[in-house]
Order: structure tokens, then sequence, then C-alpha cells
């Protein structure tokens, strides 16, 4: 006596279930004897298990299967009508569980070959479905698991053809380039310990690879910085090449929020991270000025001046080590300009703050001596020494009007300038505020700390207290 169809469906569910639950291999003729491809266009798919796994997720994850088995079961199930794209309960597809559960295997477990072998079996019957429906995060992540957990290259190539068929040529071509520029950066980083080439950077750009493209929320081109072991000369080529093939990477932001120039800017900590003695500040010294040469300020990379250290010093003239022709190295100001610098803020953001140069081209100890050095080192009304690495009005602005000064600049970007109301408030927005005292002077108040520093009335450029 056939049965009908939800019972032929809850027998179909008890199987997949059991064996899932058991650890008990699928067979193919058990699963034809349950399901006869004559009775699968009025089989009722949508039934799950008490946890909310679909029949393919159960089947999809039973690790007692055999690869060969398994994959057979899979695309049996499909051509009898298991949509590939069905979601459990915690709104997963059964290729982007795989995904999760492959995360989890280490290179020295005991079953890791036989596990990998069982999650490609799930991803060749998936892919192989001319119906599988993959957003952008999904094949990303697909072309990255093939990079790093199918190691035979034939096994590799087969998905990848089957990859193209699905998305087309262009597509798997530029992916596969992305993941093998971060496969090279890593190995320059943590394995090799090298410096990246600017050569092997291009070929893989030639080939459509992507600057933002991501593992782990790290950017490749945050991946070049983080590895301290490059020369200037090459990181000034190898950011041009990516800044200019994708100008808004530099305001990729990884998972502790940070852009790749805000690493940058603390070389000496990334140095720490490698066990290095001696920071390299290449990395800075090479991005903060292509950023403002090819990306634009939409791009919100975290862009400023950025705090003097205690080794460094203001020369007066450019090293004469320096390789920069002269004509570059024109400055806009003189010691005693009062300009308007952009710095960092403890919230993640930016803000304009007064201040006056002191000197002219700044450098570090660990500076290379073919740099020529910063263009200022400013001493903002706050107290604060800044220098500013590039003379450029992104970061450093001449102060021509107390009354008008830039605005905050926080994580979006904005019009750096707008009019400032004087009188005894200023903006609400700004922490640094002039005020008048009963006494008539003036002085600039720390909404935040509560602090105030005496200061020039709003008409004057002359600093009290100074």
């Amino acid at each position: 006596m056939a049965l009908s169809e939800s019972e032929s469906s809850l027998k179909l569910l008890r199987y997949l279930e059991d064996g899932y639950l058991a650890d008990c291999p699928l067979s193919l003729a058990a699963l034809q004897s349950i399901l006869p491809r004559t009775q699968a266009g009025s089989f009722a798919w949508d039934v799950r298990d008490d946890e909310g796994l679909p029949l393919l997720h159960l089947a999809a994850m039973n690790e007692a299967t055999p690869h060969a088995e398994l994959f057979e079961v899979l695309s049996y199930l499909i051509s009898c009508g298991a949509d590939p794209n069905v979601e459990d309960d915690e709104g997963d597809t059964a290729l982007q569980a795989i995904f999760a559960f492959a995360e989890d295997i280490k290179d020295d477990d005991e079953d890791a070959a036989d596990t990998r072998q069982m999650h490609l079996a799930v991803v060749r019957a998936l892919v192989g479905t001319p119906t599988l429906k993959l957003h952008d995060q999904d094949l990303c992540a697909l072309v990255s698991w093939v990079r790093r957990h199918v190691l035979i290259d034939e096994d590799r190539q087969q998905v990848l053809r089957s990859l193209t068929d699905l998305v087309g040529a262009k597509e798997v071509e530029s992916l596969w380039a992305s993941e093998e520029l971060l496969a090279y950066l890593q190995r320059c980083a943590y394995d090799e310990k090298c410096g990246i080439e600017a050569a092997q950077v291009r070929k893989f750009l030639d080939r459509g690879a992507s600057p933002s493209h991501k593992q782990n929320r790290a950017t490749a081109l945050l991946l070049v910085v983080l590895t301290p072991y490059s020369t200037l000369s090459e990181l000034q080529e190898v950011f041009r090449l990516m800044l200019s093939v994708d100008p808004m990477s530099a305001g990729e932001r990884d998972g502790f929020k940070l852009s790749p120039l805000n690493w940058a800017s603390d070389y000496s900590n990334v140095a720490m991270q490698h066990g290095l003695k001696k920071p390299n500040p290449a990395t800075l010294l090479a991005l903060l000025p292509a950023v403002l040469k090819y990306s634009p300020p939409e791009a919100d990379a975290g862009e400023a001046c950025l705090k003097v250290s205690d080794s460094g010093r203001s020369l007066a003239a450019p090293s004469s080590a320096s390789k920069v022709p002269a004509d570059q190295l024109r400055l806009r100001f003189l010691e005693g300009d009062r300009v308007v610098c952009r710095v960092e803020t403890p919230g993640g953001g930016c803000e304009w703050e007064e201040g006056v140069v002191i000197g002219t081209w700044y450098s570090e100890s660990c500076w290379p001596t073919e740099y020529p050095g910063a263009a200022y080192e400013v001493r903002l009304d706050l107290g604060l020494l800044v220098f500013a690495l590039v003379d450029d009005d992104r970061i450093i602005r001449r102060e021509v009007d107390k009354r008008t000064a830039p605005a905050t600049m926080k994580s979006s970007p904005q019009d750096a300038m707008e009019s400032l109301t004087t009188g005894h408030s200023a903006p609400s927005g700004s922490r640094f505020q002039k005020k008048q005292c009963e006494d008539g002077k003036w002085e600039l108040l720390d909404t935040k700390s509560g602090k105030a520093r005496p200061c020039s009335p709003p008409d004057s450029d002359d600093e009290s207290g100074t």
C-alpha cells in the first residue's frame, strides 16, 4: 500500500533525523525506497525536525556517510525537488551551515581530511544545481572556503568550474585573484615574515583582485598595513596600485572599527605584535600620502594630524638624504602661522582644533633617512603637540578668521568648514568652547573635562597665557 504524501515526508524526516543524531550513514538505495522518483512531484518538502532543520540540512550535515555516497544522496534529493536555497529556523542555508562547520576544523584534527571531503561532497552537490542562489556574501565565503579547505587542486578546479557555470567566469576569476592576494599577504606577514613586493601585488590586481576583499573582516589593504617587514619604496607603490583600483578601500573598518590608516599610525604596536624590537613606520609614511592623493574624503579613512613622540624633533629643512624633488617640498605655512588641524578624538572620530606652527620637517628617530619628514609640527591651543605628515588641506588649514572654523568631523565625512557663532558660547557640537569671564578675559573651556585655560578673544590673534 502506497504511503500518503504526508506519511512519506515524515518517514523520510525520521530516516534523515535518525541518521544525523545517531551518526548512522545514509544510503541512496534506502532513500530511493522511501522517495521513489515517480512520487517526487507530490512530495511535501516543507517538513522540519524539532530543531527547525529542513530535510536537505539533515542530509548535508550527516558526517557518518562516505563522501561519495553523500554526494549521490544530496544530488538525488535536489533532483526530486529539495530546494537548495531553503533556510533553517536560524536563517542559514545548507551551504552556509557547512561553511560554519568548516571554521571549526583544525589542521591537526585526526579526522580533518575526512571532514573536508564530506564538506566538499556537499558543496559539489549544491553548487552543481542551476537553481542555487548565491548572494555576494555567500559567493565570497564559498571562494574563500575553496582556497582554505579544498587542498587537492583537481577538486578545487572542479568546484570553481561549477561555480563559473553558475555565476560567470569574470566574477569567479576576480574573487579567486582576491583570495590569492590574501594568501600572498598572509604568507608575507605570518609565514615567511618578509616584505610585500609591489610587482606581486600588481599581478593580482591585474587579474581583478580587490583591495577591499576580506577574510575575518580584514581587507587585503589592512593585511599590507599589518605586515611590518616592507620597505618604504615598495609600500609607496603598493598603496598607489591598491588605492588607484579601489579608492574607498581606505575607509573599510575591521572588527575593532579601525581603518587601515588607524593601524598604520600605530605601527609600533604592530611591530610588537610580531615580536620586533624596532618599529617600521613605512606603512604610515606611505599610506597617509596615498590616501590623501587617491581616496576621496567620503572614504572616511581617518586621515588626521598625529601626536608627536618623545624621539621626534623638527629639523627646519628636509632630510639631506631625501629623494623627493625640491619643487614638491615647498610649504604653505611658516613657523608662527595660525592653523587648524584635524585630530583624532577618543570616540573614534576627528575634530578640527586651532594651533600654531612651531616647526617644519618634523622627523622621528625610527623614520628612514630618505623620507623628507612631516611638513609641520603644531602646538594646539589645547596644549597638545601634533605633526601634519603632509601639507594638505584635509588635515591642516590656515586659520583665516577665528569666527570661521572647521566643523566637528565624526565617522561620516562632511564639509570640513562651517561658520561658528561668535560671542560667549560656541556651538554645542564643539568640545572646546571660548567663553568670556566676569573680569572680561577669555578662556578656552574643555566641556568634557571642565578644565579651562586663558586664550585670546575671538577677534584677536594674540594668545594670552602661553
